[in-house]
């Protein structure tokens, strides 16, 4: 089981160094532009549909990281004025509550994805981009963090310090 987590963190680390990939090449095309439109008086087709394509890659690809960081935005003040162990079930709630609604979009954004990859769907631009390169890592996004609110939740029964 161990390995499944190394494997899972693995991903998740690959995952966040392709948000760092894609915040360079949206820094990169965007400059690009700037100077085409405005100095060549040229501006691209491209760029603006690749850079919409990018700002979905950083958010998607580096969500999973933040929720094994625990980084996702929580409203704790609930939590802090009640008992420690009326607070851990309320933890446990929320944990359960973010692991079922990541799980269960997760499973509709497999289904879309798909169905967008046999039916050959493409973003309505002027640049053909398949959609399912979007909602492909929505779904690896959505999934990998129920996962990980599975981990943290499961951790609250190791631990009830946690």
């Amino acid at each position: 089981m161990r390995w499944l987590l190394r494997l899972h963190d693995g991903l998740t680390n690959a995952s966040f160094w392709g948000a760092t990939v894609a915040v360079a090449y949206l820094t990169l095309v965007t400059a690009w532009e700037v100077f085409g439109r405005y100095a060549l008086q040229a501006p691209s087709d491209w760029a603006p549909d690749t850079a919409a394509v990018s700002f979905a890659m950083i958010t998607f690809l580096a969500a999973p990281m933040l929720t094994r960081n625990t980084g996702h935005a929580r409203m704790t003040f609930i939590a802090e004025k009640a008992s420690p162990e009326t607070a851990l079930w309320l933890n446990r709630f929320v944990l359960f509550l973010g692991m079922a609604a990541c799980g269960l979009c997760a499973w509709y954004g497999i289904a879309e994805t798909t169905r967008q990859v046999t039916r050959g769907v493409k973003m309505i631009a002027v640049t053909p981009i398949p959609k399912w390169v979007v909602t492909g890592v929505i779904a690896y996004s959505l999934m990998s963090m129920a996962l990980y609110f599975l981990r943290h939740l499961a951790a609250t029964f190791r631990s009830p310090a946690r």
